[in-house]
């Protein structure tokens, strides 16, 4: 009986062995609630790894992050990634170790932001890989708001204080729609001069009314059916989901034009699991992982095959998926000092 036992021991000692090995480890730091936890389940399965997932609340708090500590993949948004680049923090993406996907099977929409974005000087293509895409606007209620007085008023309709209004707290997000509001596309939101900062704040200031409220996450509790608020500035996912749940909702872009922003995957040079990386991109850019994941997350895919069979199948409106860029409609660029001036500048609008 011994001897039975001694040789069931060897038979399975190298199952037991093997289930005690350390599994390599993938560190993924991202925002919270923008990945199908059961994706990337499925990634650690097929390829028989673990994945950390480490969440940041904003671009402006994770950048002290990655500077200071070692992750394999990051999701920031594109003026964080440019900010990564100048700080020599990234590394460069080779294209080539893709196999499930290539440039060209991204969007016609994602292709011409990206094409401003190199325009400008900045090449993001060259250090990240698109992830999601999408832009800023008013998330609003039908029942309360005509979409008429959205087409007339713009962004000058959160200023209205007979509505209840919930701004996203964020000091970039709020001066970009000041400034598109007073001054449409004749003032850049990357280049404001004092008086016209200064004028920005004031519209922010006397926007601020009893009904005005800043949140943030809060939106997807606040705008289930019955909304909280009339209009909400969201991101366009964001809108999205809440569309899918309230049917009294709907998603409008200000003509003044808005902020257009591309999150991407990037791998920083201080990166230990490089290989993994590439296979965990090339794993969330495939058609059939990209649609499931575009599905439940609700922003608009990188992928044109991904978005069309979207809209086709009527998971979600195109008027509200599709990014459409307009010409008035910008891109934030990394500027420090700009950014510390809105930053001061939104204290005192929320003290005020």
């Amino acid at each position: 009986m011994r001897k039975i036992w001694i040789l069931s021991f060897m038979i399975f000692l190298p199952v037991l062995l093997s289930a005690c090995t350390p599994k390599e480890t993938l560190k993924i730091f991202m925002p919270g609630e923008y990945i199908t936890e059961d994706l990337v389940r499925d990634f650690e399965k097929e390829y028989g790894v673990r994945v950390q997932i480490i969440t940041f609340d904003s671009n402006e708090s994770a950048i002290p992050q990655i500077e200071a500590n070692s992750y394999d993949l990051v999701i920031p948004s594109d003026y964080a990634i440019e900010e990564l680049v100048s700080k020599n923090l990234l590394q460069e993406i080779d294209y080539t170790r893709f196999e499930q996907f290539s440039k060209n099977d991204f969007d016609s929409g994602l292709t011409e932001v990206l094409s401003e974005l190199k325009t400008d000087g900045f090449d993001l293509l060259k250090y990240g890989v698109p992830y999601f895409y999408g832009n800023v606007g008013i998330l609003y209620d039908t029942t309360k708001v005509n979409k008429s007085y959205l087409e007339t008023e713009g962004w000058n309709a959160l200023a209205n204080q007979t509505y209840d209004v919930m701004f996203y707290d964020s000091s970039r997000d709020s001066f970009m729609i000041a400034i598109k509001a007073l001054f449409g596309n004749t003032v850049s939101i990357n280049s404001p001069t004092e008086l016209e900062l200064s004028q920005a704040e004031a519209w922010l200031t006397n926007a601020k009314g009893s009904k005005t409220r800043y949140l943030t996450d809060e939106v997807f509790d606040r705008m289930l059916k019955p909304a909280d608020f009339a209009m909400a500035v969201v991101y366009s996912g964001d809108g999205v989901y809440l569309m899918s749940e309230n049917n009294d909702l709907d998603y409008h872009v200000p003509h003044q034009g808005t902020n257009v922003w591309v999150d991407a995957f990037v791998i920083p040079n201080t990166a230990k699991q490089v290989d993994l990386a590439y296979l965990f991109i090339d794993f969330f850019n495939s058609y059939d992982i990209g649609l499931e994941n575009a599905i439940n997350i609700g922003y608009t895919s990188p992928r044109s095959d991904v978005i069309q069979t979207i809209i086709t199948e009527g998971e979600y409106e195109e008027s509200s998926y599709v990014v459409i860029p307009s010409a008035n409609d910008e891109f934030f660029r990394y500027d420090t000092q700009l950014k510390r001036k809105i930053e001061e500048a939104w204290v005192r609008v929320r003290s005020s």
